[in-house]
């Protein structure tokens, strides 16, 4: 491990100097504090689970091979590049082109980056984006990422299905065909606040590599470093914090690289912890044909073309269902064989944004809209949970009070 620090600190001082890498040192002094034992110890203590390492090594060995390598990255702001003075300075950025230099050919030309970070949106979400804003851009040969890092642990808080989309996504991931390495990354927000100690349930039983931020880094907030130095708001890193979580990652992944492999691989058959019942969740998507669904789009046959959009790639997760002021007050309705029902909306402000209520079967099942205290972030409800599939009808229309106003259905996601 030591010498392994003392390249990945060397190649940060030889970027500052060969005025490439889009910033990277210049942003973080902490690559020049390699050799502080504090820092060495912030190091070690981010690596809260080394887990199996053979997928890790293993895609370590095809990237110095010169095969074709994607790290893809899902979760929220923090993912996407919030607090950072530019994207090249995010830790999704940041670890992409640190490992292609590590360990890629060419100067890590191999190596490339998909980064579906939505500010502001929970790993339901992430699940229901997964195949289109992760699998559908990846350019490899095989299609599939090699490195998955999750990053939900601050997004999650009153997600409505108890973390089983959290271990659903963990799940679909681990069972590609082309065994990715899964990285779970636990960030923070400046009152110490996230999800790790739940999550890291279900890396524990899957064998899964985690990195703290908030064992790692929070506990020198105050003392080696300010809270101004590392965190940008109440919610985001500065540059620096996100520099300082790229190398918390890199050392991670520096470590699978100089240990024996391990015995074992990581291990989906080991869980369910929280529940596999979302695993299989098919999205709808407007403009796209589902199987086993039908769709009429009544009075939101619009797209909502300011929904979402990501710093590195612009708009993601596509066509929507959106209700102009003055459509028609015909319904949304799908119909298909389901026993689970999620759906995305976008919690817009404003007093020309409306109110929708979603049926299932001709019951109510949830009246959604946005708020004063909302900014346009996608939020989920469930509107079905059941054991057993059956057939369903859908029916999502304006409130008799705001049929005259916009509202935005992002997808929903369904499990047959």
């Amino acid at each position: 491990m030591k010498s392994f620090l003392k390249k990945l600190f060397s190649l940060a001082l030889a970027l500052m100097l060969a005025g490439t890498g889009a910033g990277m040192a210049e942003v973080n002094p902490m690559y020049e504090k390699g050799g502080e034992e504090w820092y060495r110890e912030v190091l070690a203590r981010s690596l809260v689970s080394p887990g199996s390492n053979l997928r890790l090594k293993n895609v370590i060995a095809r990237a110095r091979a010169g095969e074709e390598i994607t790290i893809a990255v899902i979760g929220g702001s923090i993912t996407e590049g919030a607090g950072a003075a530019r994207y090249q300075d995010c830790w999704a950025s940041l670890t992409a082109r640190r490992f292609g230099r590590l360990f890629g050919t060419n100067g890590g030309k191999n190596v490339k980056l998909v980064n579906a970070g939505v500010g502001g949106t929970p790993s339901t979400f992430g699940l229901m984006r997964y195949q289109r804003d992760v699998v559908e851009r990846v350019t490899d040969p095989d299609g599939l990422p090699d490195i998955v890092i999750i990053e939900f642990s601050v997004n999650d808080w009153g997600e409505p299905t108890g973390h089983r989309c959290f271990e659903a996504l963990v799940r679909t991931a681990l069972a590609q065909p082309n065994d990715p390495a899964v990285i779970l990354l636990f960030a923070v927000f400046k009152n110490g606040f996230n999800l790790q100690d739940e999550l890291r349930r279900i890396g524990d039983a899957y064998g899964l590599p985690m990195v703290s931020i908030r064992d790692g880094v929070y506990p020198e907030v105050g003392v080696h470093l300010t809270a101004e130095e590392f965190f940008y708001d109440e919610y985001h890193p500065t540059s620096l914090g996100h520099a300082i979580m790229s190398d918390c990652l890199l050392r991670a992944i520096g470590a699978a690289d100089d240990a024996e492999p391990s015995e074992n691989d990581a291990d989906i058959s080991a869980g369910p912890v929280f529940g596999a019942d979302w695993v299989g969740l098919r999205t709808v998507y407007a403009g796209r044909e589902t199987e086993g669904v039908t769709v009429s789009r009544g009075g939101f046959a619009h797209d909502d073309h300011s929904s979402y959009t990501n710093t590195p790639v612009g708009r993601v997760c596509g066509e929507n269902f959106f209700h102009s002021a003055g459509d028609p007050d015909d319904p949304l309705t799908v119909t298909g064989k389901f026993k689970k029902l999620l759906v995305a909306f976008k919690a817009a402000r404003g007093s020309d944004w409306g109110r929708a209520e979603i049926l299932v079967d001709g019951k109510v099942r949830a009246v959604v809209g946005g708020g004063n205290d909302k900014w346009g972030q996608s939020e989920v409800v469930l509107c079905l949970n059941e054991a057993v599939a059956e057939e369903h009808t859908v029916e999502i229309r304006m409130t008799e009070a705001t049929k005259d106003k916009k509202f935005t259905i992002t997808c929903l996601g369904i499990v047959p």
